[in-house]
């Protein structure tokens, strides 16, 4: 708390020095600072379609919400028929029958990792190369001499690989643009099919041995239930420094920091774009970043333009607006579990982005 007290503190200091009445608009960041210490309530409620990944995190927003802003309600619904969808959570585009976006701007982030059930094993370390080795068929036995020299000579069990060959189009998108910035090479992905929208059923039992490409958020909430919990693999990028990159909060939220935020056209939204060159971000509080996990890619969060709390004119409501602007607080999005938090900037301007219509923050009167 102190040192969101004290981050605070030096942003509206910068502000106030930087801004005057001659010289708006307000900065993205200050924005978001500002509007950590108030709530915007709009009386009304918005439907929120979203997946598996933030079925944990929804009730606790949702209650937090409620308590900040008695008459702004949030109320789940089925994402699998998007039915009366204000707001849609998703890394895939909502049809136009599900929800026809008036904005879309980052909302989290979700990462690639190679999961795999190994019982006898504490951990797993695997090079870009083994990784390719094990998707294109080359690489068939755990204790192949190459993942033995990935893991400090350590070798694994004698178990023949099982590649569970579904995964999820977003996260292969993902880890084939690291594989191929990593090594220069195309990524084969011949083996593995595919879909929009994995979920952790995909998995099936998930019996030992198995390995998958899948989204982290995927791996985390299998992992709540599963019976022997799976491993999600280390990335070795040198064999000779041991430097690896780890699929956690750390690593995923250090990639998060080399992405560059690319405003959209007409009050649309906003994107992102990965810049693999950018020099990470450490935490708040720390004097390194971690190793980038660069296989990461944007959950998006998007105002529909038609629904049950829509306005006149094909525009959202206030109300999705302000619950919008809620689901991207620090204190909301520090209740997401299967999902990584966005790095400051990009947070602040997809709050931004969402804040159309509703009261601008202001800055606190100075005495000179």
């Amino acid at each position: 708390m102190f040192a969101k007290v004290s981050k605070l503190a030096v942003v509206l200091g910068v502000a106030a020095l930087a801004l005057t009445a001659c010289t708006p608009p307000m900065p993205p960041e200050v924005k978001a600072a500002l509007l950590e210490q108030t709530h915007t309530c709009i009386s009304g409620n918005a439907n929120v379609a979203s997946g598996e990944a933030l079925a944990d995190a929804i009730g606790t927003i949702q209650g937090g919400m409620t308590a900040a802003c008695p008459s702004m309600n949030l109320t789940p619904v089925d994402q699998a028929t998007g039915s009366g969808a204000d707001l849609w959570v998703s890394s895939n585009k909502p049809s136009v029958a599900e929800c026809k976006p008036e904005v879309t701007v980052p909302y989290a982030l979700d990462a690639a990792v190679v999961a795999a059930t190994l019982a006898n094993a504490g951990g797993l370390i695997l090079s870009p190369a083994s990784v390719a080795g094990i998707f294109d068929g080359s690489i068939t036995s755990w204790d192949d001499a190459k993942i033995t020299a990935d893991n400090g000579g350590v070798a694994l069990d004698a178990e023949p690989i099982k590649v569970v060959p579904v995964t999820d189009a977003n996260a292969l998108k993902a880890f084939s643009a690291w594989y191929q910035h990593l090594t220069g090479k195309k990524f084969d992905s011949s083996k593995l099919q595919a879909k929009a929208g994995m979920v952790s059923a995909d998995l099936g039992d998930f019996a030992e041995g198995s390995v998958a490409l899948v989204p982290n958020s995927v791996f985390t909430v299998y992992s709540v239930n599963a019976m022997v919990p799976p491993l999600a693999a280390s990335i070795l990028l040198d064999a000779k420094t041991q430097e690896q990159a780890v699929p956690d909060m750390g690593g995923i939220g250090s990639a998060g920091t080399q992405l560059k935020a690319v405003a959209g056209k007409n009050g649309a939204g906003n994107t992102v774009t990965m810049d693999y060159s950018a020099k990470p971000i450490a935490p708040q509080g720390s004097d390194a970043a971690p190793t980038p996990y660069g296989a990461i890619y944007e959950v998006n969060l998007s105002l529909c333009a038609a629904g049950a709390a829509s306005g006149s004119g094909g525009k959202a409501a206030k109300v999705v607006h302000a619950v919008a602007r809620y689901m991207l607080r620090q204190d909301s999005e520090g209740s997401l579990t299967a999902l990584v938090v966005l790095p400051e900037l990009v947070r602040a301007q997809s709050l931004d982005a969402v804040s159309a219509g509703l009261p601008e923050p202001k800055l606190p009167k100075t005495s000179n």
